[in-house]
């Protein structure tokens, strides 16, 4: 009884060590290494357990028995797929992902996380996941301000998953919906330049607009001239805001979009749309 009670005094006394260094607690604990392709969905130490879905559908239903979520579909070009949002600040985020240059790839609640804490087992799914286009990966949890993280319970749950994401090389992130959908320049120009994601183009396209801007150091105007060259003014716009999304150039939202829009080439390196917030 003296050793049991001893173990479990111990295992308390470690949990409790999260306060201050949760990944090298979680490190002992569970024996997570660091994994040799850290982008890739399946590089997940065997520490702890994240089910995935192979196909990118979300792992957790909407509707579970009498419980429903207030849903909607949003259908992505980049990702080429529909993916499930559960409130508007989920549907903002994936306005700002099927934009963002420096977004390869993103899934909606694409996993889940089994581990246990203090002798308890605790799950948790993300509402998202990106592929950044740095190798990166992103396991992002969205809340409309930060009062959700007042309940410590719930603190202690994500501190345990962003420390499974450190220990196996991705990124944890608490995302405030709110921003994203408020007044702002490049909220307008996001929303309008992901509603012709559709757009059609073709390599003629692309090849003249990369053409352009490879014999120009400054861009300041290129999205009125590019419209231009492209023929047709209306659906040369489109085709533009369809190939930011398309990750083929990327147009500085942080301005109202005009034609005096500045637009470069993503092998200028690409950047993330949150520091235009």
């Amino acid at each position: 009884m003296r050793d049991s009670h001893s173990g479990a005094e111990a295992h308390r006394a470690s949990a409790r060590a999260l306060d201050k260094s949760p990944s090298v607690y979680l490190a002992m604990q569970a024996g997570l290494r660091r994994p040799e392709a850290p982008a890739s969905w399946s590089a997940v130490s065997s520490g702890a357990t994240v089910v995935m879905t192979p196909d990118g559908r979300p792992i957790r239903n909407p509707i579970t028995g009498r419980k429903a979520h207030v849903t909607g579909i949003y259908t992505s070009r980049k990702a080429g797929r529909s993916l499930v949002h559960e409130s508007m600040n989920e549907h903002a985020f994936f306005q700002h992902s099927e934009v963002d240059t420096s977004v390869a790839d993103y899934f909606s609640q694409p996993c889940r996380f089994e581990f246990v804490v203090d002798g308890l087992k605790r799950t948790y799914t993300p509402d998202c996941a990106r592929l950044l286009a740095n190798g990166r990966i992103e396991i992002i949890e969205l809340k409309s301000d930060g009062r959700a993280l007042r309940d410590p319970d719930y603190v202690l749950k994500l501190r345990w998953v962003g420390a499974i994401c450190e220990a196996t090389n991705w990124t944890f992130r608490v995302v405030y919906g709110r921003p994203l959908r408020e007044r702002s320049v490049t909220n307008r120009n996001v929303r309008l330049v992901q509603q012709y994601r559709f757009a059609k183009y073709g390599g003629r396209e692309t090849a003249a607009v990369q053409e352009f801007l490879a014999t120009r150091t400054v861009t300041t105007g290129a999205f009125g001239r590019l419209a231009e060259l492209l023929g047709d003014a209306r659906t040369a716009r489109a085709q533009l805001c369809a190939m930011m999304v398309g990750r083929q150039i990327h147009i500085d939202l942080s301005v109202p979009l005009s034609s005096d829009s500045p637009v470069a080439s993503l092998d200028r390196g690409c950047r993330s749309l949150e520091v235009d917030q």
